[in-house]
Formats: structure tokens, C-alpha cells, sequence
């Protein structure tokens, strides 16, 4: 990475990291996470509470030599869109599962509310890591630190909404920045431009080529369809999927709303022509991997998290990242 990373590098590359260790225990994610922090970021960043976990969701935080704060949230573990885009309770819309004054009308997904649920719930028990809930360790923070909330996916998507719910709890921060990626929507109109008010910084990048956040609009799920002009094709039980989405919020009638704040990353297909599955084409382009090359990671920096990741232009069979 570059000497002076820049805010978005750096939570890309924490968010990435959350993906490490998926077999291992919280212990052992703790000595992994932190060495790659050591490989791939400057500023003496390491983590300082959890990892913690309830059901498949984790969350981190970590903080750096400055007193500076990162809250980082695991994205999805998922191998077929079709599942993510049927399985995620979003014809059920609810009111925010917290205080927030300033989110008036605001209203977010049930399965939002779940994620949310099992976040408040985790408690970290990681010897040489902070103890407790997450809240209650970042309440308790000193010095009036900023703090960063960040995710890549279903991370980013949580991290709009941990942010409203931090800036709504905790007094004894200078600041609450959200920086997401590739993250679908959360909520209705009145979320989003509550968000857009309360979190005027606020930076949400993302993969033109990226199916992910486009869930949930109406206008990005029928992208979907035709989403890879002269690439692999949206099939029919990947159209199906997109189609009874569509009418279960119709049905509902049920509006996402993006926030306003955002950056389109120029992303190139893997597979051309008519060659190559709809499936390895979108988990390609959803990899935190591929979202820390096009903000301008080396690549030396990134193989140290997966030293066989490469790019559209260098690469060959993928592992997972």
C-alpha cells in the first residue's frame, strides 16, 4: 500500500481482512487478523475488541497510534446470488431497532433488524481484546476519539445502520464516518435521506459490474438481467429470482433507496463472450479483493491476504477473498 493510505484504502483493507480465518476460532481470527493488519496497513492498526460473533455475522474493532477507530463489520459468506437475493427478508420493512431522532420515518428491512440484533448481542471474550458488548466499548472509549464505521457487502450495508445507531448513542466521540462498499440498500427513502443529512462525509463506493449493491432499488434489481453486455448472462433461475424479488416488493409496496454519496469504480469482466458462468463472473466482482485493487492497492499488497488473487487482466483459476 501506498506511505499515506487514504481513508478508503484503509477501510477496504480492514474490511477485506474480516473475511480472514472463516474456519478458525475468534482467538485465532484475533492473531491472524492483526498479522495481516501488520502486512498491509501502516500506523500501528490492530484490533482492540473482538472479533465477535453471533451466528454467521462478526464485527471488529480496531484503532491505530493517532487514538484513531475502526468498527468493521463481516460481510456476506454466500456462493449463489439466487440465494442472496431471496433470502435476505427484505419484502418486510421495520422501524429502526434503536433510538435515532435523526431518523424521522425511517425504516429498514427485517433482515437489517436481525443483523442488527445479533451485532448487539455479541459480546467479545478474546484474551488481549476489549471484554463486553460492542456499545458498551465504544462508550466507554477516552479522548473523544473519530471513529470510522466500515464494511464491504452485507458489512456496508450494517455499517449505514451502526452508524446511525453510534451517532445516536455515543457522546464521547468526535465523529462517526460511514465508508461502504459494495453494499446493498438498508432502508426506505426516509433512511437514506436522513443518512444523506446526519453523515454529509459519508462515502459508499462501488463495482459497476457488481450485482450486490444494487439489491435493493427497483431500478438495480432489473439491471440484473442484463447487467454484462457481450459476458455471462443472467439465466433463468437467476431472472426468476430477480422477478419474484420485484413483485414481493411490489406486492409490499416497499421502496430502497440508495444514500445520495457515491463512487462508481470502473470494473472489467473476468469472462468475454458467451463463455463463463453468471455465478463466478458476479462473485468475482463482488471480492473486497477486487474492490482494494480498483481503489488502487498494489497487488503485492493484496496477495498478502490471498496470494492467488489476481485481477481480470492476470487472472487465472480464484480462490476465495
Amino acid at each position: 500500500m501506498a506511505s499515506t493510505p487514504s481513508t478508503a484504502q484503509l477501510a477496504i483493507t480492514l474490511s477485506a481482512i474480516s473475511y480472514l480465518g472463516q474456519l478458525n476460532t475468534n482467538t485465532e481470527r484475533f492473531t491472524l487478523m492483526n498479522q495481516a493488519m501488520a502486512a498491509t496497513v501502516q500506523n500501528g492498526w490492530g484490533i482492540v475488541w473482538g472479533p465477535a460473533t453471533q451466528g454467521e455475522d462478526l464485527v471488529y474493532v480496531a484503532s491505530n497510534n493517532a487514538g484513531q477507530y475502526a468498527v468493521v463489520v463481516r460481510g456476506t459468506l454466500f456462493d449463489r446470488i439466487e440465494d442472496v437475493i431471496q433470502d435476505k427478508n427484505v419484502a418486510t420493512q421495520e422501524a429502526l431497532p434503536f433510538t435515532a431522532s435523526s431518523f424521522p420515518g425511517a425504516q429498514v428491512s427485517k433482515g437489517v433488524v436481525q443483523v442488527w440484533t445479533n451485532i448487539d448481542n455479541m459480546v467479545s471474550s478474546v484474551p488481549g481484546s476489549g471484554t463486553g458488548s460492542l456499545l458498551a466499548f465504544l462508550q466507554g472509549l477516552s479522548g473523544s476519539p473519530s471513529v470510522l464505521v466500515t464494511g464491504h457487502s452485507l458489512g456496508g450495508q450494517m455499517a449505514t445502520v451502526l452508524a446511525a445507531w453510534f451517532q445516536s448513542a455515543l457522546s464521547n466521540v468526535s465523529g462517526v464516518l460511514p465508508i461502504t462498499f459494495a453494499a446493498p440498500t438498508a432502508g426506505n427513502t426516509a433512511f437514506a435521506s436522513a443518512f444523506d443529512t446526519v453523515f454529509a462525509s459519508a462515502m459508499r463506493y462501488f463495482n459497476a459490474l457488481d450485482v450486490v449493491p444494487r439489491l435493493w432499488t427497483t431500478e438495480g434489481l432489473e439491471s440484473i438481467k442484463s447487467l454484462y453486455p457481450g459476458g455471462p448472462q443472467c439465466g433463468l433461475v437467476c431472472r426468476t429470482a430477480v422477478d419474484r424479488t420485484l413483485n414481493a416488493l411490489q406486492k409490499a409496496d416497499l421502496t430502497y433507496t440508495q444514500p445520495s454519496a457515491n463512487t462508481s469504480l470502473p470494473g472489467q469482466l473476468y469472462s468475454t463472450g458467451w463463455v463463463g458462468a453468471f455465478e463466478s463472473e458476479v462473485n468475482d466482482q463482488h471480492r473486497a479483493l477486487y474492490y482494494m485493487y480498483l481503489l488502487g492497492i498494489p497487488l503485492a499488497t493484496i496477495q498478502q491476504l490471498n496470494a492467488k488473487w489476481a485481477p481480470p487482466s492476470q487472472s487465472g483459476a480464484l480462490s476465495a477473498g
